[in-house]
């Protein structure tokens, strides 16, 4: 499987995702140009009645996530970056680590989790997120967002989880990384869509911010929502792109070795492997530096759009780009607490 133009428009237009609603983003957020919004988002699901939700006054809240598998890789980075950026933009937003995520799907010792769990919170808060503007939290102790899983798990059965497995399921397994989709991880699903309805419960319109793998995430949230009789409409979703892998891998994960880089990794190795990267993709999409560069949060459309040129055309101003990016990438990944 490959993240590339043709991925995301087969995602987009193809039939069998129309009950979906995916659509092309063509609307500003907060502030932020449907250019921009494309720098660091390929599609959606209502997230436009969302944004007019927000340019009315209603009550909303974005809410994103991040498994704790591992000290966190550039997408990861990307994706905590992207809900700094929305709340500065003046959103109200939350950001769960899911830590009983790991200890369900991923079998992660608790100890073992709670320890990232207190890494990642101190790593969130250097980044840049207001936690008192915002909600930072963790799922463990959450009694209310568990009550509402349990009472969501009425409205869903196996079925529904099979259909809602992420694209990458397949790769994950090529990789060891789970072999079937067994109960816990199951278990972890409910909880993340829970994380997501319990917000739409008390009222307000929510978008959720995922890797466009993860877009049935929210159709399976928003699915149990309709049975249980909430105002799924009120539940929309924005998807990333997927930053491409080293060694030929479709994306960055913390699940598979050597795909990417990681805060646990010292910076001249870093530094090393983002200059070794040879950048021979015919596409955009296909360049994880590009991709990289677009999700720093000062890059917006215009920005995205002059190191786009400047890396076909491959002269001195992308070596300029590659330079500053690899600083960069050192400089956030500092703030990682060792």
């Amino acid at each position: 499987m490959k993240f590339d133009t043709a991925y995301y428009e087969s995602v987009i237009d193809q039939h069998s995702y129309e009950r979906l609603g995916l659509g092309a983003i063509d609307f500003g957020l907060a502030g932020m140009s449907p250019d921009d919004l494309h720098t660091k988002w390929v599609c959606h699901t209502g997230a436009r009645q969302f944004a007019e939700a927000v340019a009315d006054g209603q009550p909303t809240i974005v809410t994103t996530g991040v498994g704790l598998g591992g000290p966190p890789h550039a997408g990861t980075l990307f994706q905590l970056l992207r809900a700094v950026k929305l709340q500065q933009c003046g959103l109200d937003v939350q950001i769960v680590l899911g830590d009983l995520d790991s200890y369900n799907a991923r079998r992660t010792p608790l100890d073992s989790v709670r320890r990232l769990a207190d890494q990642y919170e101190e790593f969130v808060l250097r980044l840049g997120f207001d936690a008192v503007r915002g909600v930072l939290r963790r799922q463990e102790g959450e009694t209310e967002v568990l009550a509402t899983a349990f009472l969501l798990s009425r409205h869903l059965d196996d079925d529904d989880f099979q259909w809602a497995e992420e694209d990458l399921a397949g790769l994950y397994r090529n990789h060891g990384v789970f072999d079937h989709l067994n109960y816990g991880m199951k278990q972890a699903t409910l909880l993340m869509a829970a994380d997501f309805v319990h917000l739409l419960g008390e009222g307000r319109h929510v978008l959720v911010s995922l890797g466009v793998d993860e877009h049935k995430y929210v159709a399976l949230a928003r699915r149990g929502a309709k049975r249980w009789g909430l105002p799924a409409e009120r539940l929309s979703g924005i998807y990333t792109k997927m930053i491409p892998g080293f060694g030929g891998l479709p994306k960055m994960s913390k699940s598979i070795p050597g795909s990417g880089i990681d805060a646990s990794m010292c910076a001249e190795d870093i530094r090393a492997l983002l200059r070794a990267d040879t950048d021979t993709s015919p596409t955009d999409d296909g360049s994880a530096l590009l991709q990289m560069y677009a999700c720093l949060p000062e890059v917006d459309g215009r920005e995205y759009a002059r190191a786009s040129t400047a890396r076909r055309a491959g002269g001195t101003e992308w070596h300029t780009v590659r330079k500053q990016l690899v600083e960069r990438m050192l400089s956030l990944f500092s703030h990682w607490p060792k």
